[in-house]
This record gives C-alpha cells, sequence and structure tokens, in this order.
C-alpha cells in the first residue's frame, strides 16, 4: 500500500510540475518570485545560514552589504527553481540555446591521451544544466563519446524529491550515465580500461563518517570532502574543475580548468584544496550563484588538524 501511493504521489507531483513546465522561461520567472522568493523570504528560508555564511566568508563586508548580497541570493534562488521546472519538458534545442563550453581543449587532450577524468563541480550556476551534454544530438563532448559521460549524484533523504531529479536528469536515454555515490567506485574499477568522465558535485559537507581534507576556504577553516580526490587518486585519473557561470538571464557556460593530469601523483589533500582556491575566486566574482543556504560548515577542522 505504501508503495502504491508513493508511486501516486509521485505521478501527481510530476504532472503538476510537466505543466508549469510547459510556460515560457520568464513567465516562470514571474511565478518564482511571487511564489518562491517572497514566501522564503518572508518565511526566513534558512536566513540565519546564508547571512553567517556570508558574513564569515566576507569579513571586510558591512552588515547593509551583506544583506544586500542575501537578497540577491534568494532571488537567483527563485530563478534557479524556475529553470528547474522549465528543464522537465524544454526541449534539447531549447536547452542547447542556452548553454555552451568554454575551454573545451582542457578535456580534448586528456581524451587524446586516453585519459579518465574527474570533473569536480561545485553547486554554482544551476548544476542541472548539464543535461545539456547528453542532449539528443550530442554524439560527443569535448572528444568524449556521450556514452562515456557520468554524472555522480548523491541520494537526497525525500524518496519523491529524488525520483523527480532522478528523472529530470536521465530524460534523454542518449547512453550518459547516473551513478549514485555508493556504487561510483565499483563502477570505476569495472571500466577502469575505459575512458570517460566523472563529473561530481565536490563541495558538500562532508559526512560524519566521510573522510575529509582539512584547509582554509573563504576565510574559514573548512573540511572538504576526500571522495573525488580519493576516487581520482585510486584509479590514476585525471582531474579538472568545472564550473556553470551564469551568461545572462537562464543562460550557462560551462568552463574547464585542469588541476592534474594524473591525481596518483599528487599529495594527500592537493587536489581538494587547489579545487577550492578556483572555487573561491568564482565565488568572489559572483557571489550570489553559490548555494549559500546548505550547511557547508556544519563540520569543521578539529584544532589537531
Amino acid at each position: 500500500m505504501k508503495a502504491i501511493f508513493s508511486r501516486i504521489c509521485f505521478l501527481v507531483v510530476y504532472t503538476i510540475i510537466c505543466l508549469f513546465s510547459l510556460l515560457p522561461l520568464p513567465f516562470l520567472y514571474g511565478l518564482s518570485f511571487i511564489f518562491v522568493v517572497l514566501p522564503l523570504k518572508i518565511a526566513g528560508y534558512r536566513r540565519t545560514v546564508v547571512t553567517v555564511n556570508m558574513a564569515r566568508s566576507f569579513p571586510g563586508k558591512s552588515y547593509g552589504e551583506i544583506q544586500r548580497m542575501a537578497g540577491d541570493f534568494y532571488r537567483y534562488l527563485g530563478r534557479l527553481f524556475a529553470e528547474t521546472v522549465w528543464l522537465f519538458t524544454a526541449s534539447g534545442k531549447s536547452v542547447l540555446k542556452r548553454f555552451s563550453i568554454e575551454d573545451c581543449q582542457v578535456m580534448e587532450r586528456l581524451w587524446e591521451k586516453g585519459k579518465s577524468v574527474v570533473v569536480m563541480l561545485p553547486h554554482m550556476g544551476n548544476w542541472e544544466f548539464l543535461r545539456a551534454c547528453s542532449c539528443p544530438g550530442q554524439e560527443t563532448v569535448c572528444g568524449y563519446d556521450v556514452q562515456q559521460l557520468h554524472m555522480v549524484y548523491q541520494r537526497v533523504n525525500s524518496p519523491l524529491f529524488d525520483k523527480l531529479m532522478y528523472t529530470l536528469r536521465n530524460r534523454y536515454k542518449t547512453g550518459w550515465k547516473i551513478l549514485e555515490s555508493r556504487s561510483v567506485a565499483r563502477y570505476m574499477a569495472k571500466h577502469r580500461d575505459r575512458p570517460g568522465i566523472y563529473a561530481m558535485i565536490s563541495d558538500q559537507c562532508p559526512g560524519p563518517v566521510g573522510r575529509s581534507v582539512p584547509g582554509m576556504f573563504l576565510n574559514q577553516p573548512t573540511l572538504m570532502i576526500e571522495g573525488p580526490e580519493a576516487l581520482a587518486r585510486k584509479f590514476g585519473m585525471a582531474v579538472v574543475y568545472g564550473v556553470l557561470r551564469e551568461t545572462g538571464k537562464g543562460r550557462y557556460s560551462l568552463h574547464f580548468s585542469l588541476i592534474t593530469e594524473n591525481a596518483a601523483g599528487t599529495n594527500p589533500g592537493e587536489v581538494s584544496l587547489k579545487f577550492a582556491q578556483m572555487l573561491e575566486k568564482d565565488i568572489e566574482r559572483n557571489p550570489h550563484t553559490w548555494l549559500w543556504s546548505h550547511k557547508r560548515w556544519k563540520r569543521i577542522p578539529s584544532r589537531k588538524a
């Protein structure tokens, strides 16, 4: 009975989202401001988390500047919501008009060398636009076949939300694979002789039992999750920093920067700390496009670290 009820809930919510997603994106922006941004601001959605995160990250800014930054973030969060709803039914052609890949030569050189690549991504820009890489008609991405693309995700606590996002990310059956984080190591070991791209969101707070790398990030002692680096080191993969930068309202470009061609030859923590340095620069340029509402500093390095 519980399974049937969950299925019905999913179909109802999914149908409602798809109906709204048929609306033009500018109209969805307006709706999101009324029904998402204003309620979030009035209810104070994680207001303390957002304000404290920003104030500690930018100690030189005044209270008024932090409040303006927080307001910009909430408005952008509304746009993210509208764009994500729009992506549920948007055609591949429409998505590709709003998405581009820059610095592709970084990945092409690695493809020519037959390297597998871990692409470390932050919660910056609308990361759901990465789905554009799997749009119909996209046979290759920076030299790699679409079948060589892998998106690694972490299952969320809500089964309904988890299924909705999995459905969105796996909408186009073009061969790219969605891998749950707990199974990615086994998958990499099994396919270690076949070059591929493994995209991983890498700026989450590490779990209570997960391994982490201590360092400084945004003027604060921070624990970086070690997973992406550890996998790259274990299998001798290249590591690339990838970030989605907003080029206009609802338009994004994916930028690549090489961290290392062979993670196995780096010191422990080196890759994660380099990722943190690169991300820090992007946040300083466009602070409102980073996900300030997540509890990034829920766990911090011990004094011994």
